[in-house]
């Protein structure tokens, strides 16, 4: 009768559990390249699930840049929270990024607002996210405040740019409906060289001097 009251119990606590824990939902699940000299490719996996009345974002993100072995993403954040609560600290599966509640240089990218994430931590360039990696955050808001619908997802990639070029580009992604903005690296035309004034100057008193000459010849071969 107690092993059968044991077992009833321990069908209890996991039934309350399975409760506990929604089915997650997937609402991001493609690639995404932008950029027009270089492209900043990722992988996005985006799900939610609900853990003790909380809601759980996982994110999971991966490099699928075929730049070279120098293109790396060093920020990873999410966006258009909606004034949904964050419960504790978010986690990463790699060591090599910490948690910002305002990651550098990805404001401004075409992200709304309330950016929180991840960034690469010195040097960036061996431990951001290389081609071919990937990486999973977890975020857990309270309640029910967080809404997917408004939600976006920045990528900031450096070093992958061609020769001549400087600058990042960053990808940011509207979770509802997969739609993404880019921007490319800087890399325009040589810009041409403007004489400086004093250099104009000397430039032009030569013709005068030069122009002065000729004239004094012929004067010279009409006498």
């Amino acid at each position: 009768m107690k092993r059968l009251s044991r077992l009833l119990g321990c069908a209890a606590a996991l039934s309350l559990t399975a409760a506990s824990v929604a089915h997650a939902a997937t609402f991001v699940d493609s690639q995404f390249c932008g950029g027009n000299t270089f492209a900043t490719c990722a992988f996005v996996t985006a799900s939610t699930s609900t853990v003790g009345g909380n809601t759980v974002l996982t994110l999971t993100v991966t490099n699928a840049n075929a730049a070279g072995s120098g293109s790396t993403f060093t920020r990873i954040g999410v966006g258009s929270l909606g004034g949904a609560t964050l419960v504790g600290t978010p986690t990463s599966t790699n060591a090599h990024f910490t948690f910002s509640a305002n990651p550098q240089g990805l404001a401004g990218a075409g992200i709304a607002s309330d950016v929180i994430g991840f960034q690469a931590v010195p040097p960036v360039a061996p431990n951001g996210l290389l081609p071919g990696q990937s990486v999973t955050y977890t975020f857990t808001f309270s309640g029910t405040s967080l809404n997917t619908s408004n939600l976006q997802f920045a990528i900031m990639e450096q070093g992958g740019a061609p020769a001549g070029c400087e600058g990042s580009t960053k990808l940011v992604i509207n979770g509802a409906n997969d739609v993404f903005t880019a921007n490319p690296a800087s890399c325009g035309p040589t810009p041409s060289v403007v004489p400086e004034p004093a250099t104009m100057l000397l430039f032009g008193t030569g013709l005068v001097g030069f122009g002065g000459l000729v004239v004094r010849r012929r004067r010279s071969g009409a006498a």
